[in-house]
């Protein structure tokens, strides 16, 4: 059998592991005593040993070995792990996603993991070391029997090889597996003396109706155990076997029976949820969008030819055609989706780094962690999420002195949160740190040369939001590893652009900032309005269409040069697409469509109006979609390739032609 086959799953389950690892570790750090995430650590982090030994990684191995030792402290030390040993656990798990990116990168496993298995072993020691306790004295034959209350008392004796390590970890160890089976009279060394232990030889008094093979064999499955022995401390039974303790009729046999039943009950439940998912390649699902796309394209093609067709009950299975297809769309795009809680697992690990850099007390809040999206937008949503966060973080919020001084509380608040709102998917960064200060941004964009110098007064709230959107603006006052490259903003609007979204940006002076993202829920198959425009096909997403109207139905004005149309209680920009998209003037646009853009509304001026399409979109060659606003392109059901709008692009060329004649005026 080759391993190497199964490479691609190990790396993906290894890397969720470390995921959930990292979250693990910063929420034992704030709560020490939650003995549920203590076990989740324990699970991943022997999953991820057992993982990394067979496939032949033994420094991963090795590291996570070493790990699970200091981890082991948890279950004994009150108040957790201190910063220092929380620091190094979260270094061990950067090293060893770094060896797993080297092993998919490279196929060689980079890890050089002695200096912190060493650092490792140090913290055990001193962790061991920091509490001490008296010993526990021998028990005496009276106090265990009182103590049984008339249950066997069985004496358990276990001695670690000596080249043990960390006795005292390994005595915990045991402690933990001897006491599954019963109730710990006492103990040498003591529960409460654990930590400083250094010896070879383990004592045990337990009073419990198992049997004794299967407490000899839990105990021995113990890393280090070299010998496990099992007596009777009651003299009158020194003579009889072990094995004839108690008979399995005795009703003192039946009493464990309720504590083990959930344990046995739960299992089949766990098996089944292990084997009720399967884990899919991510370009089957490419390529499984891709069918389905074509096939989307293949029922328009047919519901076209059906009004040129008088076959009987052709009608009839067309409609049962639609609706098997669209369900099977509908399964397909499910089976896309994912939960954006994805993307949400690193901010715990990032908040409680940044803010230790900066010195700042933050209160991490996320929301809507089930959310799903599709999973190409997810994969696109980190770096801009990361952007936002580090934004918040550097420049939002205050730090405990500032905070105290405005009168908000010392720890300032950070909220990730997600939502459907229809077709679309809101995520938002809130902060209530300082907010955006027009006149700072102002000066500092006067400094850069983006806006003249006598404009500084005159730059309000929206102006200050949507310079800060300029390529390489920042208002850091010095370059560092956070912030103040110029590389943000910008970036995150050039990506959710991309992925068909918009940034909306919030903020008040002094109360803080907020940030939204719209995403669409797919970017495979889209709905959208087809119109023409020159004899050319074009598309708009239909979540940005807000109305379609006959331009000659509505009274229009000349405003600056441009053609204006009055609609309601508003005048919206006439947009000749075709022109726009330089395929000359159009002469007999009729229709408009009013769509709606990250910068403002316009009315988009079209030859026809086709109708609603379902199409699957394409990206286009690098640089098209740069020249025009253009986001990709779509194949209709007559072979035609109809190219999408970029309404973003669109509607921001309006403004800047706007900005450009209200300067010159």
């Amino acid at each position: 059998m080759d391993i190497n086959e199964y490479l691609p799953m190990f790396l993906a389950e290894s890397r969720e592991h470390l995921q959930e690892l990292n979250l693990a570790v910063v929420r034992v750090e704030e709560a020490p005593d939650d003995a549920e995430t203590i076990g989740d650590i324990f699970r991943i982090a022997h999953s991820l040993k057992g993982m990394s030994a067979t496939m032949g990684f033994e420094r991963i191995a090795a590291l996570t070995h070493a790990m699970e030792d200091l981890f082991e402290v948890l279950r004994v030390r009150r108040g957790g792990l201190d910063r220092e040993a929380i620091d190094v656990l979260l270094e061990c798990l950067d090293a060893l996603s770094a060896a797993f990116e080297a092993i998919d990168t490279e196929g060689v496993e980079k890890l050089e993991q002695e200096p912190l298995v060493e650092r490792l072993e140090g913290l055990v020691r001193s962790q061991s070391e920091s509490e001490h306790a008296e010993p526990a004295k021998r028990p005496e034959q009276g106090e265990l029997e009182a103590a049984a209350g008339g249950r066997r008392v069985v004496h358990v004796q276990v001695r670690l090889d000596d080249a043990a390590l960390m006795p005292s970890v390994r005595a915990l160890m045991v402690l933990t597996a001897v006491a599954d089976h019963g109730e710990v009279l006492a103990s040498l060394p003591a529960e409460d003396a654990i930590d400083a232990f250094d010896g070879r030889t383990i004592e045990i008094w337990l009073a419990s109706d198992h049997e004794d093979h299967s407490i000899e064999t839990d105990a021995g499955a113990v890393p280090d155990v070299a010998e496990v022995t099992l007596s009777e401390p009651s003299a009158a039974r020194e003579q009889e076997p072990v094995s004839a303790a108690a008979e399995p009729d005795e009703p003192v046999a039946e009493e464990p029976e309720p504590q083990a039943a959930p344990a046995a009950a739960g299992a089949p439940d766990r098996k089944s949820a292990a084997t009720s998912t399967v884990r899919v390649d991510a370009e089957r699902l490419d390529q499984l969008m891709h069918l389905m796309g074509e096939l989307v394209v293949h029922r328009t093609h047919v519901e076209s030819l059906l009004g040129h067709s008088e076959a009987p009950g052709l009608q009839h299975a067309m409609n049962d055609l639609t609706r098997s297809s669209q369900a099977l769309q509908a399964m397909v795009m499910q089976v896309r989706m994912i939960p954006v809680e994805a993307v949400f697992l690193r901010f715990p690990r990032l908040v409680r780094d940044l803010s230790g850099k900066l010195d700042k007390k933050v209160d991490l809040k996320l929301a809507g962690s089930e959310t799903e999206l599709d999973r190409t937008v997810v994969d696109a949503l980190g770096d801009p999420l990361v952007h936002l966060v580090r934004n918040s973080l550097d420049h939002g919020l205050e730090s405990p002195q500032e905070r105290e001084a405005a009168g908000k509380p010392a720890t300032g608040t950070l909220e990730i949160s997600a939502h459907h709102a229809g077709g679309s998917v809101l995520i938002a960064v809130r902060d209530d740190g300082r907010g955006i200060d027009p006149a700072r941004v102002a000066r500092k964009a006067a400094e850069r040369g983006l806006i003249a110098a006598d404009a500084v007064d005159s730059v309000d709230m929206a102006q200050a939001i949507e310079l800060l959107f300029s390529a390489g603006f920042s208002t850091a006052e010095q370059m560092s590893d956070i912030s103040g490259r110029g590389v943000g903003l910008d970036a995150v609007r050039t990506t959710i652009r991309e992925l068909g979204g918009e940034v909306i940006v919030q903020s008040e002076l002094g109360a803080g900032t907020t940030t939204q993202i719209r995403l669409p829920l797919t970017l495979a198959i889209v709905a959208t309005l087809l119109v023409e425009a020159q004899g050319q096909p074009f598309v708009v997403q239909l979540d940005r269409v807000e109305l379609t109207l006959k331009l000659d139905d509505y009274p229009t004005r000349s405003v600056a040069g441009r053609r204006m149309l009055v609609l309601r209680d508003e005048v919206l920009p006439i947009l000749d697409l075709a022109g726009a998209l330089g395929y000359g003037e159009s002469g007999e646009a009729t229709y408009g469509v009013a769509v709606r853009g990250a910068e403002q509304r316009v009315v988009l001026a079209v030859d026809h109006l086709v109708g609603q399409r379902e199409l699957v979109t394409r990206p286009l060659p690098d640089g098209v979609g740069a020249r025009a606003a253009l986001s990709g392109g779509a194949v209709l059901s007559n072979g035609q390739i109809a190219l999408i709008v970029d309404c973003d692009a669109l509607t921001a060329t309006v403004k800047n032609e706007a900005a450009q004649v209200a300067a010159t005026v």
